[in-house]
């Protein structure tokens, strides 16, 4: 608490044009959502910014970059964001002034990046992104979504600007360049699945984990399990049977830090239920995923009367394939077929990816431009 108030004191003594630009992130694991932004701005203008995190732990309140000032606030968070007098704030955070965090007394303008590609309206609370000035669309699905919201209930309209995705780009950059000095990825003997899951009721790890994993392990594959950061954070005892029923097994790695790629760029294949990792994964590395069919994660429970089909569901069956929790007894079979086709998705997938996806490889230059254009 004592680090926080501190934090604030400095924050708010700050010139005002040393903090014009701010960004907000929950945790660490936000930070590539940000990362090419951060860095074209760097680039493109000479401005200060101010990253606030609520993680203790973000390495970005470590960085030695003398642009970036960066702030570890977390109970305090509330406070903060009503008092806050920026010009622009940058943030993944939904639900913007719907709960406990407003929209400051100030005028500020709010620029909302998109920390998945996934659909707007059935995985995100109902609403979540009506108090947003500005927001970066991944692609042509967001920008139809929320303009139909609009128009429906008849809100003020957003600045939608085509704005792409960044760790995208920076997933499909690595995968091609898994031998250079840009990353380094462990070879393997066997073949490598990564078990990737979202966090709803009766995801992966709640409902059939560990019979999956068990079965890929008796079947000498590498299993990595990656649970979404609110599993991580809201349900540790879950990940504890996990760990403790495999941890003596060299082919099982439980990943707990969502920040990184390398898991994704060294799996043969993706094992999901309908987590957006399935988009990054599919559409950078150009290998299928294998969807088990179990509950939707839906946190806007009225997603239907928008009348468009989210594009999590609409193309599970054109990037892989769809099987029920019974099927299980042959997934040695269904996930050696599919590994075995990955060239027949290959481009398949690229075309889904260029229909569904904005300026890619310029998402940067696009979201730093938003960003400036609101300071003139």
């Amino acid at each position: 608490m004592f680090l926080e108030l501190k934090n604030l004191l400095r924050f708010f003594k700050l010139r005002k044009s040393e903090k014009e630009i701010v960004f907000y992130a929950e945790h660490g694991g936000y930070y590539p959502s940000f990362e090419g932004i951060l860095k074209e701005l760097d680039v493109q203008s000479d401005k200060k910014i101010c990253y606030i995190t609520s993680d203790i732990n973000d390495p970005i309140l470590k960085n030695d970059n003398p642009k970036i000032n960066s702030f570890y606030i977390k109970k305090f968070l509330s406070i903060f964001m009503v008092l806050v007098n920026c010009k622009v704030f940058v943030m993944t955070l939904t639900d913007l002034n719907q709960f406990h965090l407003k929209r400051s007394i100030n005028d500020v303008k709010y620029i909302y990046v998109f920390h998945a590609i996934v659909s707007s309206h059935m995985m995100y609370r109902q609403g979540a992104f009506d108090y947003y000035d500005t927001i970066l669309c991944v692609g042509p699905h967001h920008e139809k979504e929320i303009r139909k919201r609009e128009k429906d209930l008849n809100l003020k309209p957003k600045k939608l600007i085509q704005g792409g995705y960044y760790r995208l780009e920076r997933i499909s950059d690595n995968y091609k360049n898994l031998n250079s000095t840009i990353i380094v990825v462990p070879k393997t003997d066997g073949k490598s699945i990564l078990v990737a899951p979202s966090w709803g009721e009766q995801n992966i790890i709640e409902s059939c984990g560990v019979e999956i994993v068990q079965k890929l392990l008796d079947l000498d594959y590498k299993v990595t399990l990656r649970p979404h950061p609110e599993i991580t954070k809201r349900k540790p005892e879950l990940l504890k049977k996990y760990s403790d029923k495999f941890v003596s097994n060299k082919n099982f790695t439980l990943e707990t830090n969502v920040a990184g790629d390398e898991s994704m760029l060294k799996a043969d294949l993706l094992i999901t239920d309908l987590s957006g990792i399935a988009l990054e994964y599919a559409f950078g590395t150009k290998r299928p995923v294998l969807f088990i069919d179990l509950p939707k994660k839906i946190q806007n429970k009225n997603y239907l009367d928008l009348g468009i089909e989210p594009l999590e569901l609409s193309i599970r069956n054109q990037i892989g394939i769809l099987i029920k929790q019974s099927e299980l007894n042959n997934l040695g079979e269904i996930v050696k077929n599919l590994i075995s086709q990955k060239d027949f998705y290959k481009e398949k997938i690229e075309k889904i990816k260029e229909q569904s996806v904005y300026e890619f490889g310029n998402s940067s230059r696009v979201g730093a431009q938003a960003i400036l254009d609101i300071l003139k």
